[in-house]
């Protein structure tokens, strides 16, 4: 993903899945040992939490107990384990605002150009040499689950591999997005995709650099692809898993297409044919709504 004025923003919200897991929870609070990262001017930082590598700083008080936490640690289990990725200790500073007002007045000020959006992922260049400041912006709200589950994708992403193609970084965000027992299934998505007629082009995709040149069926069709990759075949998912490894060490490996069509003939007709099939094993009555 290109750089925006030193900022990679994540533009559509999501959400996290449910976990008990306590021994991946890590708990501090006013850490003085010099390990606790220090927050923003301006931004939340009356309580702070550490699950793992995020480090949620917040105005509002969340006991250690609460299902946003565990939540938060199975579904960084979840995308490294799926993603056959190492998990990674690079923070990520995550910033729960108490209020939509207050986040907003935020951004206004230290991101004015920013688009409206509930949440937010930032990977901020630090001085020459240093590495980037991966960094979560959202507040509290009905979809908190959803928007983190995305934005912690981007970040837990960026935190382990050298680039990630604009499509393919929002193509996996979408599909992690979702709650497990869903298995990426994304009913709106493949609503729109059978309206728009099915047509695709991945190669196109790949081609795009900024976040700004994907509009809605852009991050439609970057999910499908996706998930044809992680739920169709062993061969096309060692496509895309082998590809991720690449990225770990060479930030421009080149396209991804290629490697899908040495094991999926036909990639574009692979792909009408995998959306069918979900489409048809939906359950009867399924809310296309996200």
């Amino acid at each position: 993903m290109k750089r925006v004025a030193g900022l990679l923003p994540g533009l559509f919200a999501c959400a996290l899945s449910g976990c008990s897991l306590f021994s991946h929870l890590t708990w501090t609070h006013d850490d003085k040992a010099g390990k606790e990262p220090t927050p923003i001017v301006g931004a939340p930082s009356k309580h702070v939490t550490r699950v793992a590598q995020f480090w949620f700083f917040s105005d509002i008080k969340l006991q250690e107990d609460h299902p946003f936490f565990k939540e938060v640690s199975k579904h960084r289990a979840n995308v490294y384990r799926e993603l056959r990725l190492p998990p990674s200790d690079t923070n990520v500073l995550v910033y729960l605002f108490d209020t939509k007002e207050s986040y907003e007045q935020f951004l206004q000020r230290n991101h004015p150009k920013l688009p409206e959006r509930r949440a937010f992922f930032v990977a901020q260049a630090m001085r020459k040499g240093a590495t980037e400041d991966l960094m979560v912006y959202t507040y509290w709200s009905d979809t908190i689950q959803k928007d983190l589950r995305h934005e912690l994708t981007h970040a837990m992403l960026h935190s382990v591999l050298k680039g990630v193609p604009i499509w393919l970084d929002e193509g996996l965000a979408e599909y992690f997005e979702l709650p497990v027992n869903q298995n990426g299934v994304n009913p709106k998505h493949l609503e729109n995709l059978r309206q728009a007629g099915g047509r695709f082009n991945l190669d196109r995709l790949e081609k795009l650099e900024e976040v700004h040149q994907m509009s809605p069926s852009e991050y439609r069709e970057s999910w499908a692809w996706v998930h044809l990759m992680l739920r169709s075949t062993p061969q096309a998912k060692q496509a895309l898993l082998s590809y991720l490894q690449d990225l770990r060490t060479n930030a421009t490996p080149g396209p991804l297409r290629p490697r899908l069509a040495n094991v999926v003939l036909s990639p574009d007709t692979a792909l009408q044919n995998h959306l069918a099939e979900l489409d048809r094993k939906l359950p009867s009555g399924t809310s296309a709504k996200r």
